[in-house]
């Protein structure tokens, strides 16, 4: 993942879903929870996300017209788990590899090999302010994913939006993958587009929704906001 600068937006597509918040587990009162069994959060720089609404936006008008319908279920998803608005817009932020956006915005661009040293990948940009919540992310979507006789499957590219929309408030790579009752591996342990699991109705696993209450409840660990929080950019999080 990398990082990128935003603004507010528009709305035109608004996604809520009321979740209830999590008190903290009294057995991790001494400080936040950043990692489990088949989860793991972006710790130090974000521990967890605040109730502030987010809106998402595009690089341009080629990225909106393609990924607005797979991300308006992804807001939906996202609101859900987090408790926290999460709106599609129209609005247009350029993004620019390894610049932070910030101002609760994730942007995404759908282009071909973002990082050409990692043809086949597609990468997230994370921030965290001062109190070291997610504060806004960019997030490139692979184009190639969608050419014809790439092999991959519809289920497969909304995997990759999933996941690396997860990346964006705050999740990272976990450190184990193993597997729930159902057989599934955590979503956000994917290491190649054609690793993620076949998921055909909400993306998330256990392990994602887990890892997602703990941004939520790890709140409860944060320093008072500072009137003008200074946003950071975070570690690189890629996936070939």
């Amino acid at each position: 993942m990398r990082t990128r600068t935003a603004t507010n937006a528009a709305l035109v597509f608004t996604l809520v879903a009321g979740a209830v918040l999590f008190a903290p587990d009294r057995a991790h009162a001494a400080g936040p929870v950043t990692s489990g069994t088949g989860w793991k959060i972006n710790a130090p720089r974000i521990t967890h996300i605040d109730t502030k609404p987010w809106t998402i936006a595009f690089h341009d008008t080629a990225s909106r017209s393609k990924l607005t319908p797979y991300l308006k279920n992804t807001a939906a998803e996202l609101s859900s788990r987090l408790g926290v608005t999460f709106t599609v817009t129209t609005r247009i932020v350029p993004i620019t590899r390894g610049e932070c956006v910030t101002g609760h915005t994730i942007s995404y661009r759908y282009m071909s090999k973002p990082d050409p040293a990692k043809p086949t990948s597609s990468f997230t940009g994370s921030c965290g302010n001062t109190q070291h919540a997610a504060d806004g992310a960019y997030v490139y979507i692979n184009s190639d994913y969608w050419r014809t006789n790439s092999g991959i499957t519809e289920p497969t590219r909304m995997n990759v939006i999933w996941h690396e929309s997860g990346h964006a408030v705050g999740l990272g790579h976990p450190n184990t993958c193993p597997r729930d009752k159902t057989g599934k591996k955590p979503l956000m342990c994917a290491s190649g587009a054609n690793g993620y699991n076949d998921l055909r109705t909400r993306r998330y696993t256990t392990w994602e929704a887990t890892g997602l209450r703990r941004l939520v409840t790890n709140r409860a660990y944060a320093a008072p906001a500072l009137p003008k929080p200074i946003s950071t950019v975070i570690g690189v999080l890629e996936h070939p």
